[in-house]
């Protein structure tokens, strides 16, 4: 039996399922937390994500990326199902998904479906209603009118403090972070159309998934929300690969005005420039040189 079995119980009590744990079983793909196929008596098969009880906060951090995503009617996610701490373990009780071989219609799909999710009717502030974690690095999302500001302040700025005082920079390399700051009106817009950004969205939380009909979509997973530039969703799926040019063609496709190509490609590099530094900030030093090289193409 799995050893946070009575924590799984209590996110089904909790959820108001009734139905007893057949068997639970590790996910590959749990990086941080353990992940968990979770079998019940009644045929069905719930994933469980658990942690040590004082974790829950970025249970329920994620559960309200989920939400919001959902509430979109766009992308396809997993429904939170329950958030508890009990026992001294912390468990995110979600519906499952079933993993399918993707295709390129389904990455069209995705495309499509990511647009219509960044052109969705949201907020028209710069932020989240609460803040998140990018992997286990707090994301501060303070609502702000200025979208230079919020990235100078709570994305680029706030890796670069966490970089120097770790010291995981050096401090001309956090000059020339700063640097990058300091002309941020130069490289992006202040007032770009807001869109609710899945915000971590590289190729593992992309998961291939047989659909109600028999066919194939593509879900998305693990999300830290934001409001925000759309374009910052896609330099992520950029940074490090593993989506198929059907997906950015039908993405691109999908806008009303998708901007001129030398703009986006601009605001794409000030985007994966945050993601960098956080991998600084989590890894260390391995990805300084990639974050000096895209500061440097930035001017």
């Amino acid at each position: 039996m799995h050893e946070h079995s009575e924590a799984i119980k209590r996110a089904l009590d909790e959820a108001g399922l009734q139905a007893g744990i057949v068997s639970a079983s590790d996910l590959a793909g749990g990086c941080i937390h353990r992940v968990s196929k979770v079998t019940l008596d009644d045929g069905r098969t719930l994933v469980a994500k658990t942690n040590r009880a004082e974790m829950v906060s970025l249970f329920e951090e994620e559960a309200a990326s989920l939400v919001a995503l959902a509430a979109t009617d766009t992308v396809l996610v997993p429904q939170v199902l329950s958030t508890v701490a009990h026992d001294g373990v912390a468990v995110l009780l979600m519906t499952a998904l079933e993993a399918s071989a993707p295709t390129e219609a389904a990455w069209r799909r995705l495309g499509r479906e990511l647009a219509a999710l960044h052109t969705a009717p949201c907020p028209s502030r710069y932020g989240f209603d609460r803040d998140n974690h990018l992997g286990t690095t707090l994301q501060p999302n303070t609502w702000c009118d200025d979208w230079v500001e919020f990235n100078a302040q709570y994305r680029l700025g706030h890796q670069a403090r966490l970089a120097r005082d770790g010291r995981r920079l050096r401090a001309d390399e956090v000059r020339r972070i700063d640097a990058v700051i300091e002309g941020l009106d130069r490289y992006i817009p202040r007032r770009p159309r807001p869109a609710l950004l899945h915000g971590d969205l590289w190729s593992g939380n992309a998961l291939p998934t047989a659909d109600a009909g028999g066919g194939s979509r593509v879900a998305l997973i693990d999300p830290a929300c934001s409001i925000g530039d759309g374009l910052a969703d896609l330099a992520m799926m950029e940074l490090f690969g593993g989506f198929p040019t059907a997906c950015f063609e039908a993405y691109w496709g999908g806008l009303d005005d998708p901007g001129e190509p030398a703009d986006r490609e601009t605001r794409i590099a000030v985007y994966q420039l945050y993601h960098v530094l956080n991998h600084v900030n989590l890894f260390g030093r391995g990805y300084a040189g990639q974050a000096m090289a895209l500061a440097a193409r930035l001017g």
